[in-house]
């Protein structure tokens, strides 16, 4: 009977640890995209961070840069280049917030690209250790040159 509660008790010991101490170094978050919208705007693009693991993630701000702006006829945009931001204090264990990258600059005409560059840091816990995830955000375009969807690699 002893042995048993024994073996009962280590297994759970080696269960939490795998479940607290590894799951927050194999699991990253995740930014998740509308991959296709209507009325879109490369203006403005809403995406999710979601927390894959059963421990929360804390601090976690994130940061919005233009990368690059293209019309259809293939200028540039070179004054649209606004970095924003967020932060969300704690996101719980298999949870998810809502962020938005946005440009002070209105589009009015058709795109030929819009891509963005999305930098998030967090904690997770129980490492104190400062995390950063980079991804690239890029606008799908119809034959208009409309907001049709978002990609992130």
């Amino acid at each position: 009977m002893a042995r048993t509660a024994i073996r009962i008790v280590v297994t759970l010991g080696v269960v939490a640890a795998i479940v607290f101490f590894l799951f927050p170094l194999m699991f990253a978050i995740r930014v998740d995209v509308p991959e296709k919208t209507q009325f879109a705007s490369a203006s403005s693009m809403m995406f999710q961070i979601s927390n894959q693991n059963p421990t929360p993630v804390t601090g976690v701000t994130y940061t919005c840069e233009v990368q690059q702006f293209t019309l259809a006829n293939g200028t540039a945009v070179k004054d649209a280049n606004v970095l924003n931001g967020g932060n969300v204090r704690r996101i719980g264990g298999r949870s998810a917030a809502t962020g938005r990258c946005q440009t002070g600059y209105l589009i009015t005409s058709p795109l030929k690209t819009a891509e963005y560059k999305l930098t998030v840091t967090y904690t997770a816990y129980p490492w104190k250790r400062v995390r950063t995830r980079v991804w690239n955000i890029s606008a799908e375009f119809n034959a208009k040159g409309e907001v049709t969807g978002w990609k992130a690699e």
